[in-house]
C-alpha cells in the first residue's frame, strides 16, 4: 500500500462504511427497541391510570389502545375477556393461570402457532381487580423487517455509491499530488524548466505554485551558478597567468636587469593583489550569507574614514577622468566600521565603473530624522527597471558596463545587501536621467542586545 491513492480510496470508503454501521445500528437496534419500549411505556401507563369497572368502560379502553384486554378479581376469576382475544384456545386454557402476582408491571412476550410474538403487562386496579393486556407485536416486527430490508437496498447502494466517489476523490486527490512529486523528482534531476498547471486555489494549488517558483529560483541560481564559474575561473586564471608568464620571463630572461625585472615583479604583485581580492570577496559573501560573522558595532565619526577612502580611489579615479568629491558633516554614526568601509568600498568602485569620464562621484551623508543616510552618485548610463532588483545579486553584471575594465569581482553589491541585511538598516537604488545614487541608512543607537534595530 504505497501509493497515496490507495490509502486515500481507503480511507474514503472505510468512512463511508463506518457510516453504514452506524446506520444499522440506529435503526436496526435503537429504533427497533425504540419503537417496542414506545409501545408498551404507552399501554402501561394507560392501565395503571385506569379506572374502569364494567364491560363498556374494558372495551372502550382496549379499542383505544388497539390491545386485548383480560380482567380478573383477587381469586384469579376472569372478569372480562376481550373479544377475538389473539392466542384465544391457549388463553381460555391457561387464564386460570393468570394470577395477582403477574400483575406488576413485567412485560411477558409469548409466542404462537406460525412465530406470532404477543405481549402480555398487568397492573392491579384497586384492591379486588387486575388488568392484563395482551397485545400483537407483528406490526412492530413487520416494521422491523421491512426497515432491514430497506437497510439491505440502502446499504447496497452506498457501498456502490461509496466505492465509486472513494475511487473519484482518491483519483482526483492523488493525481496532482503525483504531479507534483514527478514534478520534483524533475527539479532533483536538474530540469529547472519543469512547470506545472495551477488549476485550484487550495493547498495543492498553493503547492504547485510554490513549487513552479522554486523551479525559477532553481534555475536561476543554476544560472548564476554558471556565471559563478565562468566568472570566477576568468577572475581567477587571468592573473595566474599573467603572474606565472611574468614569473617564467623574470626567471628565464630579465632577471639581469634590474629595470625590466623590477617593471614585471610590479605586474606580479599587482596581480598577486587583484587575486587577492577576488579570493577575499568570494570568503567575506560566503561568510556574510552563512551568519558567521559578528558585529563590531560602535560610534565612529564618519566624515574622516569617507575622506580615507577617496584618497584611496583618487588615482583610479583621475584615470578614468574622475573626480570624488566628500559631502559630510562632522557627526559620529553607529555602523560596524570595518563592515562600513567594505561598502563604501564596494559602492564607490561600482560608482567608478558605470561613470561618464570627467564627470563627479559624490559621497554624501544626511541626516534623515535621527538617522544618518550615506549616498554615493554618479552621472552615468541609468539601471534599467527591470534590473533594479537584480543588481544585488552575486556576481550578476548589469547591461550598462562600457569597455573600461571594471574595478571588482562582480560581488560587490551582493556583498553590500548582504552587509545592510545583517544591520537590519533600510537601503536602496535610485537611478534616473542619467544619474544613479545607491544609498543605506546607519542605525541610531547600539544595541544593547547586540542585534541590529532599525
Amino acid at each position: 500500500m504505497k501509493h497515496i491513492g490507495t490509502k486515500l480510496f481507503i480511507g474514503f470508503f472505510s468512512m463511508a462504511m463506518l457510516t453504514v454501521l452506524i446506520l444499522w445500528i440506529v435503526q436496526a437496534g435503537l429504533m427497533g427497541d425504540s419503537n417496542l419500549k414506545g409501545k408498551v411505556n404507552a399501554v402501561s401507563s394507560s392501565l395503571q391510570q385506569s379506572t374502569a369497572a364494567d364491560s363498556t368502560a374494558y372495551s372502550v379502553l382496549a379499542e383505544e389502545l388497539n390491545v386485548s384486554l383480560i380482567a380478573i378479581d383477587k381469586n384469579s376469576r376472569m372478569i372480562f375477556r376481550s373479544p377475538g382475544l389473539p392466542m384465544m384456545g391457549m388463553m381460555g386454557r391457561n387464564f386460570l393461570a393468570l394470577n395477582p402476582s403477574q400483575a406488576d408491571g413485567t412485560v411477558h412476550y409469548l409466542t404462537a402457532a406460525g412465530k406470532s410474538r404477543y405481549a402480555m403487562i398487568g397492573y392491579p386496579q384497586g384492591d379486588d381487580r387486575f388488568l392484563f393486556a395482551v397485545f400483537s407485536l407483528a406490526d412492530l416486527d413487520e416494521a422491523a423487517r421491512i426497515l432491514r430490508q430497506q437497510l439491505w437496498i440502502i446499504t447496497l447502494i452506498l457501498v456502490m455509491t461509496a466505492g465509486l466517489l472513494a475511487l473519484l476523490l482518491s483519483r482526483t486527490l492523488a493525481k496532482p499530488i503525483q504531479a507534483v512529486t514527478g514534478a520534483a523528482r524533475d527539479l532533483a534531476a536538474g530540469k529547472f524548466e519543469t512547470r506545472l498547471p495551477v488549476k485550484t486555489r487550495d493547498e495543492i494549488g498553493q503547492l504547485t505554485t510554490a513549487l513552479n517558483d522554486l523551479g525559477v529560483e532553481l534555475g536561476r541560481t543554476e544560472k548564476l551558478r554558471q556565471e559563478l564559474i565562468a566568472n570566477v575561473s576568468h577572475e581567477l586564471r587571468a592573473p595566474l597567468s599573467v603572474i606565472k608568464g611574468y614569473a617564467e620571463t623574470v626567471r628565464d630572461v630579465t632577471w639581469p636587469d634590474e629595470q625590466k625585472r623590477t617593471a614585471q615583479l610590479d605586474v606580479i604583485v599587482k596581480e598577486s593583489t587583484r587575486l587577492s581580492r577576488v579570493v577575499k570577496d568570494i570568503l567575506d559573501y560566503s561568510r556574510l550569507r552563512a551568519g558567521v560573522e559578528k558585529l563590531n558595532l560602535v560610534e565612529f565619526p564618519v566624515r574622516q574614514v569617507l575622506e580615507q577612502l577617496q584618497h584611496q580611489y583618487e588615482l583610479e579615479a583621475a584615470r578614468r577622468g574622475l573626480t570624488i568629491k566628500v559631502k559630510s558633516p562632522e557627526q559620529n554614526i553607529v555602523f560596524d566600521p570595518d563592515r562600513f568601509a567594505q561598502v563604501i568600498h564596494n559602492l564607490l568602485g561600482n560608482a567608478i565603473n558605470h561613470a561618464y569620464p570627467d564627470t563627479e562621484i559624490e559621497i554624501a551623508v544626511i541626516d534623515v530624522g535621527k538617522k544618518s543616510r550615506v549616498e554615493v552618485t554618479n552621472r552615468g548610463k541609468p539601471i534599467q527597471p527591470d534590473e533594479i532588483e537584480r543588481i544585488w545579486e552575486r556576481f550578476y553584471r548589469s547591461g550598462r558596463s562600457d569597455s573600461v575594465p571594471s574595478l571588482g569581482t562582480g560581488l560587490g553589491l551582493a556583498i553590500a545587501r548582504s552587509i545592510f541585511e545583517q544591520h537590519a538598516v533600510r537601503y536602496g537604488v535610485i537611478s534616473e536621467t542619467e544619474r544613479t545614487t545607491f544609498w543605506f541608512e546607519t542605525l541610531t543607537i547600539i544595541p544593547e542586545s547586540g542585534e541590529a534595530h532599525k
